[in-house]
């Protein structure tokens, strides 16, 4: 099962640290939390845990078209939102459990992890995310990604795919944060996370499980309960110092191929989009309250429905040609099965909304990241997420 060791770090990752001023950099490291939109291979050291991405076809325009955990055919979004902080040479952070695993080289792991060399060359973009090449190798940005596929507000819908819940993840932040108080002080820990952006990405399995499984409850009543656990986390990492929150809304997902698959008649599941629009009403209600009362806090509320509306609305306008079926899978719309290497695999990649049955292909992620980074407010607000990564 799953590891959450205290561990102090070595002399060489303190003068790593220490050779970094915080308070020259605007985002000196990021840190995602969420599901698998952002796993980047939380999961293949989660032994029970369902969802895992370390199998073909995933991967397949990622190093050497290997299977790397995350949830894409290549790049996912945990990797262009590091892109949109330390610009386009880079991918996500690496996996917390990734860090930990076998413990033999766990403090050196953790040291490079939050290596803040300023030697290291980043380079950052200004209006817009280069065209994604093949990825020739992974260039772990600085920070730290705690996310796991499956992982929901909610621990009981956590706990139906057996990921990490909510709750562990921010409890794997804790401990960064114990690790780093031990070693450069409490001060230089404050700084660094009030300076680096937390991206967050949750609800979408909430709304899956309410849409497909739950639908006897009652939406205003699921909707409170899901909105109080979002706001006790936010408020738990603004205890620890987070100041700089990136927010994921839920995308427009009744229209996936695994919503579609489970209706009749193939329409979108209007359940899942009214509860989503639902849900996204009241987490940018409860981000602006707690900014409202928090001192020092700013945050950004990346409207991905709004985004995914209209790449499955007007896909032409984005070049892409099939919303209906997912890229790799089997069965109606490639949705009977999750992409594995018997599962059809189309060639058009950059042409399919989705990659599999309910996750964007790269260049559909690409896309979304893109519009929240550099959009106007429809899409991002109060600010766009450069401008956050900026500040």
């Amino acid at each position: 099962m799953t590891r959450s060791p205290m561990v102090t770090l070595t002399i060489f990752g303190i003068a790593a640290i220490a050779s970094w001023s915080f308070s020259n950099a605007a985002s000196p490291a990021v840190f995602i939390l969420g599901d698998s939109l952002l796993d980047v291979g939380t999961n293949n050291f989660v032994l029970k845990a369902v969802g895992k991405a370390k199998y073909p076809h995933y991967g397949i325009d990622f190093f050497n078209s290997t299977p790397s955990g995350r949830f894409s055919n290549g790049l996912n979004m945990a990797d262009f939102l590091a892109r949109v902080v330390f610009g386009p040479d880079v991918t996500s952070p690496p996996a917390y459990l990734s860090l930990f695993y076998h413990g033999k080289y766990e403090e050196k792991r953790l040291a490079k992890a939050i290596n803040f060399n300023p030697r290291r060359r980043w380079r950052r973009p200004t209006n817009g995310l280069n065209p994604h090449p093949l990825v020739a190798r992974e260039n772990p940005a600085v920070g730290v990604n705690f996310a796991s596929s499956g992982t929901a507000i909610l621990d009981i819908n956590s706990a139906v795919d057996q990921a990490l819940a909510l709750s562990d993840q921010v409890a794997h932040v804790m401990h960064v944060h114990g690790n780093l108080s031990a070693t450069i002080g409490s001060w230089q820990t404050q700084v660094l996370f009030a300076k680096s952006p937390f991206f967050i990405g949750v609800g979408n399995n909430d709304v899956h499980f309410f849409a497909l499984f739950r639908a006897k409850l009652d939406p205003d009543q699921y909707i409170v309960s899901l909105l109080e656990t979002y706001n006790a986390t936010l408020q738990t990492l603004y205890n620890l110092g987070a100041r700089k929150f990136g927010i994921i809304g839920v995308p427009y997902i009744g229209c996936s191929p695994l919503m579609r698959v489970t209706i009749l008649g193939g329409n979108c599941s209007k359940t899942g989009n009214d509860l989503a629009r639902q849900l996204n009403s009241g987490i940018e209600r409860v981000l602006w309250e707690m900014a409202r009362r928090s001192k020092g806090m700013i945050y950004s509320f990346g409207n991905t429905y709004d985004i995914l509306f209209d790449l499955y609305e007007t896909p032409e306008r984005f070049n892409i040609t099939n919303v209906r079926d997912a890229c790799c899978g089997l069965g109606r719309f490639n949705a009977m099965t999750n992409c594995h290497p018997l599962a059809v695999l189309c060639r058009n990649r950059d042409e399919y909304l989705f990659w599999d049955v309910s996750h964007p292909s790269q260049y559909a992620v690409q896309v979304m990241v893109e519009s929240i980074a550099f959009g106007g407010p429809r899409l991002a607000r109060p600010i766009n997420w450069a401008r956050l990564a900026s500040l």
